[in-house]
């Protein structure tokens, strides 16, 4: 209907001639080239259209973004049709994947299916059945917890020289200077002398009478060096610990947790209960469309996938895993005795 009201009103634009997608939209849509990934634009050329057609917007807003006359800039994933920012895994309708990863799907409604068949696997093959198990795989944080331990653990003690036999970090310098002390001698090999220096009388040559300033140089050579003290070692400071951006991590655990809560919102009670998208035979109950809806307003928004776009996807989902056209309201949830995984 929205595609017959467009090409209507670009038509009376140019009323000398009616575009033949008037008469026969769907001919026109499938003589149409398929779609290509623009790599400078980071999105898929048919992008306007799709969402046109699969976004929630009104006529007027459409016709804009069908045509580029919108305002503003919508979201990275819309113009990808990728409305629930999946990851690149060789998926069906992929057709490129952006710098970050994030899939080119030919049209809105393959990537509306592989967010359905996505959610399932979560659910069912990996036991992740809360928002909040959902969102930290889906969205996961993107801060290093192991940089972040590393910048809290406290620089190394510097131990004292009593404490310290082989000296400071065991280096060559180290323990030679506990061996020899500050003057330089051996303390363990040198000879005391058994009494004090005696002065002898000044001879009458040069160069052969023992001068008090050579006693001195002598007895300073031969006192036993004291406890070397810890201040008067030459120690550098430590290198201060790196920045490895310590602080983002609360903002990337709150903005998780935020998602789980948009995710689960009119759904369950809270982030932490389970979903119920599946049933105990892996079959989706009406919960999955909710859930979707949500995820998709959180990647997107202000945007909103249409609804239909949405149970045209849980439709093929059921259909691919053989279930009749109906399924029952009152499914039950699948049982909670699945393992859990860390996700594709």
């Amino acid at each position: 209907m929205l595609i017959e009201a467009l090409l209507t009103m670009l038509a009376v634009a140019a009323p000398q001639k009616a575009p033949a997608g008037v008469v026969a939209p769907s001919a026109m849509l499938a003589a149409a080239p398929s779609p290509a990934y623009q790599a400078d634009a980071r999105a898929v050329d048919n992008w306007r259209i799709e969402s046109a057609l699969a976004l929630d917007m009104a006529p007027i807003a459409a016709i804009r973004r069908a045509v580029g006359a919108e305002e503003g800039e919508p979201t990275r994933c819309v113009k990808l049709n990728n409305y629930w920012c999946i990851k690149s895994a060789g998926w069906s309708g992929e057709i490129a994947a952006d710098s970050d990863g994030h899939v080119a799907f030919a049209s809105a409604a393959e990537g509306a299916a592989v967010a359905a068949l996505l959610l399932r696997r979560y659910y069912v093959d990996y036991g992740r059945r809360t928002a909040r198990a959902i969102a930290e795989r889906w969205a996961p944080a993107q801060c290093s917890l192991l940089m972040a331990g590393a910048a809290r653990k406290p620089p190394p003690r510097i131990a004292p020289m009593g404490l310290a036999p082989r000296g400071i970090q065991n280096t060559l310098r180290a323990r030679w200077l506990v061996a020899h002390g500050r003057g330089g001698v051996n303390r363990n090999t040198v000879r005391r002398p058994l009494a004090p220096p005696v002065d002898l009388m000044p001879a009458p040559l040069a160069g052969v009478s023992e001068l008090p300033a050579r006693r001195e140089k002598f007895a300073e050579l031969i006192r036993p060096a004291s406890a070397t003290a810890l201040a008067d070692l030459a120690l550098t400071a430590p290198p201060p610990a790196p920045d490895v951006g310590v602080s983002s991590c609360g903002g990337e655990f709150a903005r998780i947790a935020a998602y789980a809560v948009n995710i689960a919102q009119g759904v369950v009670g809270g982030p932490s209960e389970d979903l119920g998208l599946f049933t105990a035979a892996g079959l989706p109950t009406e919960n999955l469309a909710k859930v979707m809806a949500n995820m998709a307003a959180v990647e997107i928004g202000p945007a909103r996938p249409r609804a239909a776009l949405i149970r045209t996807a849980v439709a093929q989902l059921r259909q691919m895993l053989g279930e009749p056209t109906k399924s029952p309201r009152d499914a039950t949830p699948a049982a909670q005795a699945q393992p859990a995984h860390a996700g594709p």
